[in-house]
């Protein structure tokens, strides 16, 4: 099965798109991200930022229909940190919250 590369033309309008549809909701920091596929190929996604919101991070998870269980969790020098990776309309996605934990 060939896999298409996702051009920067793609990913920017995956991520207007998202960000026009869900302007109540805005994440804290947005970028177009560079990948290097397994191959050595470029390939070009979308990277979200939430911080200090888990429902804000929650809220993107499902628009992005990103897998619960395969969000992953540590400790970070922010405090918690949360990601979830996938692809979303064929654009592969990161998404990010930072959050500070309780005592910190």
């Amino acid at each position: 099965m060939d896999t298409q590369l996702t051009t920067r033309d793609d990913a920017a309008h995956v991520l207007l798109t998202l960000l026009a549809a869900h302007g109540d909701m805005q994440p804290d920091k947005f970028e177009l991200c560079e990948y290097e596929t397994d191959t050595g190929d470029l390939d070009w996604g979308v990277c979200l930022v939430i911080h200090d919101s888990l429902t804000r991070f929650e809220h993107w998870r499902a628009v992005l229909d990103l897998d619960p269980s395969r969000t992953g969790y540590s400790a970070c020098r922010h405090g918690a940190c949360l990601r979830a990776a996938g692809e979303y309309q064929g654009v592969p996605v990161d998404l990010f919250a930072v959050a500070d934990t309780p005592g910190e």
